[in-house]
């Protein structure tokens, strides 16, 4: 009997953590000075990079998971899992840049007229992180 209740002991631990999928998430907001660029057609784009000793939020080096939204409202909850992954199999782990940008055109390399944002609180996170606050911002104001 203390066998069988182990094993259940056991078997509900794993059930709560090894099969929960790891999260970053939060919530989009645009900056006040910048509501005058909403447009209906628009398209919001939430990229995580690895962080690492050499990247930034910035830096050129390449998603590893991305969200699309089409026609955001603002302030827009967003959640990137395993699922949202560039390449099947790639990892998903931390720590990582979480890096917003609202494209007019729906183009994800964004334009000179893109918005875009970071939480400032935290340039890299690390996985489970679910309350970031990414302020969007005229590339140009930075």
């Amino acid at each position: 009997m203390k066998m069988i209740i182990g094993l259940l002991f056991i078997l509900s631990s794993l059930n709560s953590f090894a099969f929960t999928d790891p999260k970053v998430g939060g919530v989009v907001i645009i900056s006040k000075s910048d509501e005058k660029k909403l447009n209906p057609n628009a398209v919001l784009f939430v990229f995580a990079k690895k962080a690492g000793p050499d990247s930034g939020p910035t830096d050129h080096s390449a998603p590893i998971a991305v969200i699309k939204i089409d026609h955001p409202k603002f302030p827009q909850a967003f959640v990137i899992t395993p699922k949202n992954v560039m390449m099947p199999g790639a990892p998903f782990e931390g720590p990582m840049h979480i890096i917003a940008r609202y494209s007019l055109n729906g183009d994800a390399m964004g334009t000179p007229d893109s918005l875009e944002g970071i939480d400032p609180n935290f340039p890299s996170v690390d996985l489970g992180n679910k309350n970031l606050k990414i302020i969007l911002k005229d590339k140009k104001s930075k």
